[in-house]
């Protein structure tokens, strides 16, 4: 095999190992992030996020559908507004007196003495999770 042939299989080699290494944790996170949608959002808004969740039809207002947030935000996902939203760092006004769970609090005291991570950080990576999923469930 030549210098050349060598040089180009050992970079397809490295290429594949290296997508193997980052897409294995991406498509974890994915989970993660559905699965702590599923276990704290999907009540109120619905396990496709439309807001038809189970306990959806005893709410003023309606949860809001979660798969449009980008389309009402000209295709632009806004990020820190669901960030916000979801820790309640900022009042969610579609929910009139922001009846939805603050769950950064909820996510602080579940996260005391669970891992090595300060609570803070914690928070921050559930609700990203769940923030993360959120963008990738979005329509068109």
């Amino acid at each position: 095999m030549s210098h050349t042939m060598k040089s180009m299989w050992g970079l397809f080699i490295g290429t594949a190992a290296l997508t193997t290494l980052v897409a294995a944790p991406l498509r974890a996170e994915t989970n993660q992030g559905k699965a702590a949608y599923l276990k704290y959002c999907s009540a109120c808004h619905g396990e496709s996020a439309k807001g038809d969740g189970v306990v959806s039809g005893f709410m003023q207002p309606k949860p809001t559908d979660l798969t449009q947030l980008a389309k009402q935000n000209h295709g632009e996902f806004p990020m820190l507004l669901v960030v916000q939203g979801i820790d309640g760092t900022k009042t969610v006004r579609a929910h009139g007196d922001s009846a939805m769970p603050v769950w950064g609090e909820t996510f602080r005291r579940e996260g005391v003495g669970a891992s090595v991570m300060s609570p803070e950080a914690n928070v921050r990576g559930k609700v990203m999770l769940i923030a993360d999923y959120l963008r990738g469930i979005q329509e068109k």
